[in-house]
């Protein structure tokens, strides 16, 4: 499509989206369970025999498989992007490249996208409970039929009086995150990260690193989908109760691979390091974050040097380290 058309075509939509569009019609109108009680069915679902999902879309991602959906969809595809009601029906080179240097994904290829994205339509289905902020989700609102959605900050344990996070004591959890000695080296002063209550319990920690892919790092597999594979192969082969994920684009699929194993996934993304009272600047500087920022003290910690990869500063200016 030529970039005039593509511009014209942005206009419109600007233009017509703050003209008619509320907030309400953007994001749809699925229910939200908020607070203690969105707490309590995470809580619930860790303390079941059942398998279960509980997750989180990154938004570079949620952009990718909406364009995805758009491409592929049968409705004029020029009126619902207009109107808010679809993605962009072509495919952009911002998201590519911010799939790329954002969400870790590699190579950042329509194809390979295409793949990505059906992927992730699939792995949808697994999903018992949501942390729902993004308009898109309205597009996915089949894939998604089987989620209760829950306000997004709500997935953060930190953030409610009694902890879903309690729940996890006793238990053998895996955590797979890129900054594993940093998580191991936290977990051993828990007492002292949060200081007015307690959030992480006593548990047998044990963690994997994650494929580092972010900022277009290079890591020695052909493709993002192999190093998904490799990963799920190390997952298989370790024994645990429940699983903390945060890991870019890898994160929502991983859940999905450890419900369907019959475990416990929790994708919390990047608050999965502020779980463990690591720093970073997006928690230190946005003002939507200012409870994490007001929970740090002189025992929070950045990421180590080991796992600062090059590049950082085109990722949201570092917000990770």
């Amino acid at each position: 499509m030529k970039k005039s058309t593509i511009q014209c075509l942005k206009l419109a939509r600007k233009i017509y989206m703050k003209a008619f569009l509320d907030r309400e019609h953007l994001y749809g109108s699925h229910p939200v369970v908020r607070n203690q009680q969105a707490n309590q069915l995470i809580a619930n679902a860790i303390n079941t025999h059942a398998p279960v999902m509980v997750a989180r879309l990154g938004a570079v991602e949620a952009s990718c498989i909406g364009i995805y959906k758009s491409i592929h969809s049968s409705g004029n595809q020029t009126l619902n992007y207009i109107r808010g009601k679809a993605e962009a029906f072509w495919w952009e080179e911002n998201s590519m490249s911010l799939m790329a240097n954002n969400a870790g994904f590699f190579p950042a290829e329509p194809a390979m996208l295409e793949r990505f994205s059906s992927l992730m339509l699939e792995d949808m289905a697994e999903v018992d409970i949501l942390g729902s902020w993004l308009w898109q989700e309205k597009l996915f609102a089949g894939e998604l039929h089987n989620a209760t959605r829950i306000g997004l900050t709500d997935l953060e344990p930190y953030n409610h009086d009694d902890p879903w996070s309690l729940s996890l004591e006793g238990k053998r959890v895996l955590v797979i995150h890129p900054f594993t000695e940093s998580i191991s080296q936290q977990y051993s002063k828990r007492h002292l990260i949060f200081k007015d209550s307690p959030v992480l319990p006593e548990f047998d920690l044990v963690t994997l690193r994650a494929v580092q892919s972010i900022a277009n790092t290079q890591t020695g597999y052909r493709n993002w989908f192999d190093a998904l594979e490799h990963m799920k192969d190390q997952i298989a082969s370790i024994d645990f109760d429940v699983a903390i994920i945060g890991c870019g684009a890898y994160g929502f699929p991983l859940a999905a691979h450890v419900k369907r194993i019959e475990k416990k996934g929790i994708h919390l993304g990047g608050a999965t390091q502020t779980l463990f009272g690591i720093k970073g600047k997006r928690w230190e500087t946005k003002k939507i974050h200012g409870r994490v920022a007001d929970m740090m003290n002189e025992h929070w910690v950045r990421p180590q040097v080991s796992e600062t990869p090059q590049g950082i500063k085109s990722i949201e200016d570092g917000c990770y380290w």
